[in-house]
């Protein structure tokens, strides 16, 4: 028993001390930069001190020391070179991104001149503005990445899809091969996730969320391709289970309150304020809470901050729409070109509920569904709301369409099928749930067991 308990206290030992090797995530878990490395950092990269707000060697509410966390993230950084992943095609080094970065840095400063902006890169001088001040320790380094790879001559074009698709707005790269600021961005991410061998695993798993949500909308020729797959809130609300292929899955979701939505990415707990990520292929382990910076949800923190009725991300054909439906009742679609939100329209009607489907239709949408139960569509394109001819049945939480096939899951928790005119229960679980949707899975990982 002794023996025991010795081997069970080293292999714990053994664990914490690995945890603790791992390079932190979160800003105020970083030790103070050195002051060595503080001026080793501010001369390789011609950091414009003042402009962060002085040096700062341990606070990390101070800019500066935000800047130092994320050049040490590159430096320490450490990599397998196995396995190997589609987004990996050697585009940069991968024992020498501080080199790399160093060699495509002429300055960095901060400013505010380009609000809609995250950062620009002038010539090799890159201006960081406000919404770069806001990104997680992975976002801000994704940024210096990507804004990197513009030195060399790399631009963006036009996008022929996504929320872009048909604006004068160049966002997108032709293709991965290219090699791109968005590739290199995107390579950078996949080797974190699969062959990093010192990233915290939160840090890992928002690498591979930032690489499927960026990654389906920015390359005129996709490099990821997406199959559905179901996911079930259980009723306890302590885990999902994750249906793609004929298999089960068991992934960690945040212990939070909110409705199950689809992403473009996958999915997310949406409460009305706050959209909180559902990492879909590989659990990291840890409950930590990781917002939704990858797909559009962002857009209730960074533009409103304000509590609302319903939000929705959805494709129609080529093109990514978002739509917002406040607690005044007022429906508005977001217009990337301009970076803003369109003009608010009263809905006619008090809106009880929304689904992306309807019973009997095997076509996804966008449905308003009023406090009687009368079904509207909405049309993205005009903006428009059309009746629809069945009501909603006030016994079905949520209505969803999977090969083919609309699945409900009842208020009771059960999940059935449409089979002809009569609901039967789905032969895949006899579980009870709180939650379903369809949600995209991407061939750019791989759906880990545990």
């Amino acid at each position: 028993m002794n023996k025991l308990f010795l081997s069970a206290l080293i292999l714990l030992t053994q664990l914490n001390f690995a945890q603790a090797e791992d390079i932190p995530y979160r800003d105020p878990e970083f030790t103070c930069t050195t002051q060595g490395d503080a001026n080793r950092y501010v001369a390789d990269f011609r950091i414009d001190v003042k402009s962060f707000g002085g040096l700062e060697l341990c606070n990390s509410s101070v800019e500066t020391k935000k800047l130092f966390n994320d050049i040490a993230i590159l430096e320490q950084g450490a990599f397998d070179t196995n396995p190997q992943n589609k987004f990996i095609r050697g585009f940069v080094d991968v024992k020498n991104y501080y080199g790399w970065l160093k060699q495509e840095t002429r300055g960095i400063e901060r400013g505010n001149d380009i609000p809609y902006a995250t950062a620009y890169n002038s010539g090799g001088y890159f201006t960081m503005q406000d919404g770069w001040a806001k990104l997680s320790t992975l976002g801000r380094v994704g940024t210096f990445v990507h804004e990197a790879r513009h030195t060399a001559g790399f631009r963006h074009i036009g996008c022929n899809q996504g929320p872009y698709q048909g604006s004068s707005v160049s966002g997108c790269d032709t293709n991965y091969t290219y090699g791109g600021s968005h590739a290199v961005e995107m390579e950078y991410y996949a080797r974190v996730s699969v062959q990093g061998t010192n990233f915290h695993p939160v840090y890992k798993k928002m690498a591979r969320l930032m690489a499927i949500a960026r990654s389906n909308i920015f390359f005129n020729t996709p490099i990821i391709q997406s199959r559905e797959a179901v996911l079930a809130l259980t009723a306890d609300r302590k885990e999902a289970h994750l249906f793609d292929n004929g298999t089960w899955y068991k992934r960690e979701v945040p212990s939070a309150e909110g409705r199950l939505k689809r992403t473009s990415f996958g999915a997310v707990l949406f409460d009305g304020l706050n959209a909180l990520a559902v990492e879909l292929y590989q659990n990291s382990g840890f409950g930590d809470v990781v917002s939704d910076v990858y797909s559009y949800y962002k857009l209730v923190a960074e533009k409103n901050n304000e509590k609302l009725k319903d939000f929705e991300e959805f494709d129609a054909g080529i093109k990514r729409y978002v739509v917002k439906i406040t607690n005044a009742n007022k429906l508005a679609a977001y217009d990337f070109p301009n970076g803003t939100w369109g003009r608010e329209q009263a809905i006619p009607f008090n809106v009880a509920r929304t689904s992306t489907a309807m019973l009997g239709k095997t076509q996804t949408g966008y449905y308003l569904v009023s406090s009687t139960g009368e079904v509207f569509s909405y049309n993205p394109q005009n903006q428009r709301l059309t009746s629809q001819s069945a009501n909603w049945d006030p016994e079905n939480k949520e209505v969803i369409v999977y090969k083919g096939q609309n699945l409900v899951l009842k208020n009771n928790g059960q999940i059935q099928i449409l089979s002809g005119n009569t609901l039967l229960p789905w032969s895949e679980t006899n579980n009870l749930y709180s939650g379903l949707i369809t949600t995209p899975l991407y061939d750019g990982f791989e759906v880990v067991k545990e």
